[in-house]
């Protein structure tokens, strides 16, 4: 009965959504029914709050405890801008009190018609927060954008593999050699 208990108890998946107005937070609705539905178990303990709560400090301390303790947590927001500092700030706060535990933050940018630029200050602000806190990011844009993220690991990989015209110049020159004297 213990035992029954306890996998119960780890079926269930704690999900911290955050998102940016009501218009987005339909969004992530839709992402967590989806996610719902390829959970083998469909248990979802799911908490939300808004920008606007989140930076009430009084209102956003619950928050904190959760997010901590969180297996994913959803940013559900528009791709543009910077993060408003309460945000970073309690985002700060629940990854100080993580620990090692394993999860996910999951980006939920949108994004306008016809975008195919370089990420956005929001999500490499969100990468190397989960990076920081040894958890996986996740988004919806494809691995395969036109442009690498700047000063990611991924950009700078990239870069090392590449041969470009600077480097052959480099490579082709002879070296310089003083006549004798």
């Amino acid at each position: 009965m213990v035992q029954t208990k306890q996998n119960e108890m780890r079926a269930a998946k704690a999900v911290a959504v955050i998102y940016e107005d009501a218009s987005i937070r339909e969004r992530a609705v839709h992402f967590c029914e989806r996610l719902v539905e390829a959970q083998h178990s469909p248990e979802l303990n799911l908490d939300w709050w808004s920008f606007a709560v989140l930076s009430d400090p009084a209102m956003a301390h619950p928050a904190v405890e959760k997010a901590a303790r969180a297996d994913v947590v959803v940013f559900a927001m528009e791709a543009r801008g910077d993060l408003p500092q309460p945000l970073k700030m309690w985002i700060e706060q629940w990854l100080n009190k993580r620990g090692e535990r394993e999860g996910a933050i999951v980006g939920l940018l949108h994004r306008d018609e016809g975008w195919h630029g370089a990420a956005s200050f929001r999500e490499i602000y969100l990468r190397h927060a989960a990076r920081r806190a040894g958890m996986d990011y996740l988004s919806h844009a494809a691995p395969t954008l036109r442009r690498a993220m700047p000063d990611s690991i991924d950009s700078f990989s990239e870069r090392a593999g590449r041969m470009t015209s600077v480097l052959d110049g480099i490579l082709q020159t002879r070296p310089y050699s003083q006549p004798a004297l």
